[in-house]
């Protein structure tokens, strides 16, 4: 199995992990501190803006992280770090996607 690289471009770190890890553990193993709240994907806090399509590199969205980024009016390039999983390929957070 082929492990994803994801890079948080503020942070100017890199780390190696498995398919299927979320972006917020991603974070904490490469010692990248996100904001954090429920962890469920239903509240929002940790909401990231990429720097690449998700579609392109992210497991599909479930329903309760759709809605809650739908709530919060961002953009498609904007995943909540909890809840999106890498699938494959290069992931790069760019950072909050509030700000």
């Amino acid at each position: 199995m082929d492990l994803v690289e994801v890079s948080f471009r503020e942070a100017d770190k890199t780390v190696f992990v498995q398919p299927g890890t979320t972006l917020l553990a991603a974070a904490e193993m490469a010692g990248v501190e996100l904001l954090t709240g429920c962890t469920r994907g239903m509240c929002g806090t940790d909401a990231v803006r990429l720097a690449i399509d998700p579609a392109d590199a992210l497991e599909v969205p479930e329903d309760h992280e759709r809605g809650t980024l739908a709530r919060m009016g961002v953009g498609d390039d904007c995943r909540l770090a909890c809840s999106a999983r890498v699938a494959r390929g290069r992931v790069e957070v760019l950072g909050d996607a509030l700000e």
